[in-house]
């Protein structure tokens, strides 16, 4: 009997570029993981923020961006079926502003996969625009796929996962382990605190070690429930005093993924990230997963 969990797709964006066919080839692998279909969309730009559609049209470049985009579809779901050739697979060349089409296609998805938008390794730092608006738009988890272009597939390295216990980084935590346990990987949990003076922490400890202690113990009690749950994920915790972003950063080239909550407040103008995972989707030497609470 099918359920939602195994109707639930992935999606992945590409575009023609080496990053998003990595991204296509690292999507598929973990679709094929959780059994479920792969959804390749690439997007028909009639128009965008300085092109309307009505211009788009006058020029006639319909024609040639619609065949451009069934080819980029094309050559994705190729590379895919060379290494997942049992998986379901479809595709879709929507009309439209990428990253509203992005958002809109993954609308009852398990995940949706974007390349950060970059062939070069001398521009790595940057973050194409479209990567940026579905992290910050789509309703379900996002990941934005960095990393070596040659070997995209998930491998044994642990996931990264930060938590500092707000219901954003509860729900991190739970895709982390999830997604470990779905590649046969441990997790890596970092906690990072950081005060300039003991009288900031209510109440006030007797000394640093003695508040480092209380921060061990808060990251056990924040994992317990999931490292009960998910018994064979092999879990490595760690605290620092540092930025959370910092601390992170500083682990990210020792994971093959890194989960972030967003940490976003604004819900009028759009569910906009938290300045930790802005900076990991800008920075992470591998693919960053947001999701929300």
């Amino acid at each position: 009997m099918s359920t939602l969990a195994n109707q639930q797709s992935i999606v992945v964006g590409v575009d023609g570029s080496a990053a998003a066919l990595a991204a296509a080839r690292w999507a598929a692998a973990i679709a094929a993981r959780r059994a479920v279909r792969l959804e390749v969309v690439s997007v028909v730009p009639t128009f965008d923020y300085s092109l309307t559609a009505a211009q788009v049209a006058d020029a006639d470049l319909l024609p040639t961006l619609r065949m451009l985009a069934k080819k980029h579809a094309d050559a994705a779901v190729t590379a895919v079926r060379a290494d997942q050739p049992d998986l379901e697979i479809t595709q879709a060349n929507p009309e439209g502003v990428p990253a509203d089409e992005l958002v809109a296609a993954g609308e009852g998805a398990r995940l949706v996969v974007v390349a950060a938008n970059t062939d070069s390794r001398l521009t790595t730092l940057l973050l194409g625009s479209t990567a940026l608006r579905v992290a910050n738009q789509s309703a379900c988890p996002v990941a934005v796929w960095r990393g070596d272009f040659g070997t995209p597939l998930p491998d044994t390295r642990p996931v990264l996962v930060g938590v500092d216990g707000s219901p954003d980084s509860n729900a991190a935590i739970g895709e982390a382990f999830e997604l470990a346990a779905l590649l046969g990987a441990g997790v890596l949990a970092v906690h990072a605190w950081a005060y300039q003076d003991l009288s900031q922490w209510s109440p006030r400890p007797e000394s640093w070690d003695a508040l480092a202690e209380q921060e061990h113990t808060l990251l056990g009690e924040r994992l317990a429930g999931w490292c009960d749950k998910f018994p064979d994920v092999e879990v490595t915790r760690l605290v620092v005093r540092d930025s959370p972003t910092k601390a992170l950063l500083q682990q990210a080239g020792e994971a093959q993924a890194v989960v972030t909550g967003s940490h976003g407040h604004n819900r009028v103008t759009g569910l906009l990230l938290g300045s930790t995972s802005q900076n990991l989707l800008h920075h992470a030497p591998c693919p960053v997963l947001v999701t929300r609470a």
